[in-house]
């Protein structure tokens, strides 16, 4: 079985400068098409102290906050239009929109940094800079060239 992710970079461009807005909510949702977060969603959502956002869903206290990716990344929505029979089938996925910064939820707690979401997020940064080029001993010679 392969999956197949369509998309290009125009519409990934032509998506993040329409900028939708993403929720993060830690709950299963038995639906798959639009919905009117706006109305029904957002209006309700109120601002504690420091940033933090509250909400309810099914009368479930949620608490949130703002996230903007990493500098570098974006994120992109994949959506399966026709789920295969079999495990055995292809699975296709096309692109359904991207984003720069969303809304992360947790029922009840403020998200910290020691949510596996937020960690997550930790580690796109961590993993640059562990993944940059090591500096060769040339460039260090350089380097303490220009200083004197």
């Amino acid at each position: 079985m392969a999956i197949n992710l369509n998309l290009n970079q125009n519409d990934v461009e032509v998506s993040l400068r329409n900028s939708a807005k993403i929720h993060y909510i830690p709950a299963t949702i038995h639906g798959d098409g639009p919905a009117k977060v706006e109305q029904y969603f957002e209006c309700y959502t109120d601002v504690l102290d420091d940033k933090t956002l509250v909400n309810a869903l099914r009368g479930f206290p949620l608490r949130g906050k703002h996230f903007t990716l990493p500098t570098g990344f974006n994120g992109v929505i994949f959506q399966e239009t026709k789920k295969p029979l079999s495990t055995d089938e292809d699975r296709n996925f096309s692109f359904a929109g991207a984003f720069k910064e969303f809304t992360y939820w947790n029922f009840d707690k403020i998200p910290s940094k020691n949510d596996a979401f937020v960690k997550a997020l930790d580690w796109m940064e961590l993993s640059q800079v562990l993944h940059e080029p090591l500096a060769t001993d040339e460039d260090s010679k350089e380097a303490v060239k220009d200083e004197k």
